[in-house]
């Protein structure tokens, strides 16, 4: 169940949560099982590792992650239908679906005006650097592995999930330009 600011996000979509004002978002692959369940982008256990994942980069680079919460943030998804095996006998969709046109044109309208967009997962990196060649996104962009549990996992760092989500924040970080107006230094 979406807790109660979830619900209030006006806009809200099971693959996209809107965020006007934003300078930053996060695209995921698609909406699963969960999230169609909860009605909203990015729930269960990668919803719980974004939220981990929020507090370290807002603590590490507070100007690109000005809020340690989700709410503020654009969080959507490559491909905007649901997908997993007992519903469409797949968990994502294929990279001709993502890139096509209509889709990429999606896409593009919601991450519309920020400054900072991380792509999370190999759809992901497709979709957003399709958007940057083509010209139709401008922010700059950091590509890493979902935030799946099972893909953290594989992290060969770390002893918990802890470490390898502070991991994964240094790997984001690390490929955002460095010039940013006022920035501070980036906290490790």
């Amino acid at each position: 169940m979406p807790t109660a600011p979830m619900m209030a996000v006006p806009g809200l979509t099971v693959h996209h949560q809107p965020c006007p004002g934003a300078a930053t978002g996060f695209v995921f692959i698609c909406p699963g099982r969960f999230e169609a369940q909860r009605g909203y982008p990015c729930a269960a256990g990668t919803g719980a590792n974004l939220a981990r994942a929020l507090i370290e980069l807002h603590r590490r680079d507070p100007v690109r992650f000005s809020s340690p919460h989700r709410a503020d943030y654009v969080v959507t998804n490559a491909w905007p239908r649901v997908e997993y095996p007992a519903l469409t006998g797949r968990s994502v969709p294929t990279s001709e679906e993502v890139l096509d046109q209509d889709n990429l044109h999606r896409l593009a309208a919601e991450l519309g005006g920020l400054r900072w967009v991380v792509a999370c997962g190999a759809q992901a990196h497709a979709a957003v650097r399709a958007l940057r060649d083509a010209g139709w996104l401008a922010a700059d962009i950091a590509c890493e592995r979902h935030l799946s549990q099972r893909s953290i996992n594989t992290l060969r760092v770390g002893a918990d999930t802890a470490s390898r989500i502070a991991h994964w924040c240094a790997a984001v970080l690390e490929q955002f330009s460095p010039s940013v107006e006022n920035a501070p230094q980036i906290v490790a």
